[in-house]
């Protein structure tokens, strides 16, 4: 019960000491189990420090759905507001309280505001835009995208009133889309709360920890419940776990960039033209009665992948997108074609779905990889937009004679080892190496990745490493595909350039060494490494295609 028999609200121990967080702290979030009073928590703040009698009071409560605030915030306010003399607009999703000389009276209200708001979608972000947010509550913090969380705290969380503060005061437990960055943000720090942390930029945040028993009015019963959950449900909603959740996969992935990270931060770009001669290839996640989805992706000399373009279609047939499909391949010609495992089925027909598929697109296309915990991997990997650390190895000077020779009687891997001691080391790694254009039928791409959680079930004790299925997962599919077809042709793609850069070697030792001799039988061995590399990338590639 949110007040007593005598209309009083009490808070527990670990409410209180959230209550009493400094204004001076930005950011601060009460986190942990269920059944805290989260809820009531951040609709009595205003009460509890007297701005709900500031006329240019306004506070943002905000869940993800508006369906999630009508089923439990909007009745929870009804019991606590109108004892204040708050109004509510329905429309508007809005309570507003009386003035000091409405105080008593029944009519209009025009004072201090409680917004009751939603944020389902990050472009729904800019619906706050025009607001200056005193107090932003964000209830079920993990419920949110980071990039929401982010925009909302920091560009609308503001104050032009000296006796009005402008800061965050969130509630949330582990599990969710906006697990990973709310546990690296508020807990990892330091888990077991209550230590002010300040960010780089001056600003502080801190982490309240809680759990079930730190409420002494909730109902016993529902401890039992709790308790008869399956183990990572019970360590996260009863004792308030964030580790019994691996939370979002892909944390790396960035389509906004924010102020306090690298400028190569970022995976979505502004679309180009791609260069002819870049291999292109195609990956295609068929659906029987289902969602289609067709990725390409164009390899960069530089070891890129840049997404930039995607098909889809919902429910139509192998003759309805086929054509569709076709256009692009006759146009852009790919080196290599790849459609998921499942099409090498016949549902019914005399041919397999790969027969089918490959009938139409008149070429030839192969099955995708079974690996999924791999194909996991590479995305993180060409995602990634960290640095490694680097290691300096002093060489000598670059001979294409010992090259020649490595590459006749060693190995091609020896011989590209050779090569790489001597490529030119930049101060910064090119990364990240997966990039996507800004596109709306690409975003839906990137929507997919941001969307790939872990399972919540564990096996053999351990959580599972997989992403969870999902509803929109088939971008997400046909991404690892494309990511397992560029891993084998990085090389290919990087060729033209090697020529280049061998070349400019060979001529820069002409003009040292005026050794006319020298050059030419150096351009003939690059010359039969060249050939004998390139017969080589057909054969893979005959092996590949048919």
């Amino acid at each position: 019960m949110p007040f007593n028999a005598k209309l009083e609200w009490i808070p527990n121990p670990k409410q209180a000491r959230f209550i009493a967080i400094p204004f001076s702290v930005k950011e601060a979030v009460l986190g942990g189990g269920a059944g805290l009073g989260k809820t009531e928590l951040l609709l009595m703040l205003p009460i509890i420090w007297g701005f709900h009698e500031h006329p240019k009071f306004k506070q943002v409560l905000m869940r993800r759905t508006t369906k999630q605030l009508k089923k439990e915030v909007v009745p929870r306010s009804q019991d606590i507001y109108p004892k204040f003399g708050a109004v509510w607009n329905d429309t508007d999703m809005v309570w507003t309280f009386p003035r000091p000389d409405e105080f008593g009276g029944t009519g209009k209200r025009s004072g201090a505001r409680v917004f009751l708001g939603h944020c389902e979608h990050e472009k729904n972000v800019h619906d706050y835009d025009s607001m200056e947010i005193n107090l932003y509550t964000p209830d079920e913090i993990q419920s949110l995208t980071e990039y929401i969380y982010r925009y909302i705290g920091f560009t609308r969380v503001r104050s032009s009133d000296p006796d009005l503060p402008a800061i965050i005061r969130g509630t949330g437990m582990p599990g969710d889309i906006g697990h990973t960055f709310v546990k690296r943000r508020f807990v990892d720090p330091y888990p077991k709360g209550g230590k002010i942390i300040v960010s780089p930029s001056g600003l502080k945040r801190v982490y309240i920890h809680a759990t079930l028993l730190d409420n002494p009015h909730i109902d016993p019963t529902y401890k039992a419940s709790l308790e008869d959950l399956p183990e990572a449900e019970k360590q996260a909603k009863l004792y308030g776990s964030w580790d019994a959740y691996l939370g979002q996969v892909f944390d790396e992935f960035r389509d906004k960039h924010y102020a306090d990270e690298p400028a190569n931060a970022l995976h979505v770009i502004e679309p180009f033209n791609i260069p002819t001669w870049w291999p292109k290839i195609v990956a295609i996640d068929w659906g029987h009665k289902a969602k289609c989805s067709v990725g390409w992706g164009a390899i960069s000399p530089n070891k890129k992948l840049y997404i930039y373009r995607h098909q889809y279609w919902y429910g139509k047939k192998i003759s309805e997108w086929g054509p569709e499909v076709k256009y692009f391949i006759d146009k852009d010609q790919p080196a290599d074609i790849v459609i998921c495992h499942s099409a090498n089925q016949h549902r019914g027909d005399p041919h397999t779905i790969l027969e089918q598929v490959s009938e139409i697109l008149g070429t030839s296309i192969r099955l995708g990889e079974r690996d999924r915990l791999g194909g996991k991997m590479l995305v993180h990997e060409y995602l990634r937009w960290r640095e490694r650390p680097k290691l300096e190895t002093v060489v000598g000077e670059f001979d294409p004679e010992v090259a020649a020779w490595i590459y006749r009687n060693k190995s091609k891997a020896e011989y590209d080892l050779y090569v790489s001691m001597y490529n030119k080391l930049e101060e910064k790694e090119d990364i990240p190496r997966l990039l996507f254009f800004k596109d709306d039928a690409v975003q839906l791409i990137c929507n997919s990745v941001k969307s790939c959680t872990y399972p919540k079930a564990q096996k053999d004790g351990k959580a599972i490493e997989d992403v969870a299925e999902f509803d929109g997962d088939d971008e997400y599919d046909m991404l690892r595909m494309l990511l397992h077809s560029a891993d084998q042709f990085f090389d290919v793609a990087k060729d033209a350039s090697n020529k280049l850069e061998k070349t400019n070697m060979m001529m820069e030792m002409l003009k040292d060494t005026n050794d006319v001799s020298a050059f030419y039988r150096n351009m003939r061995s690059m010359e039969e490494l060249e050939s004998l590399a390139e017969r080589g990338i057909k054969m893979f590639h005959h092996g590949r295609r048919h």
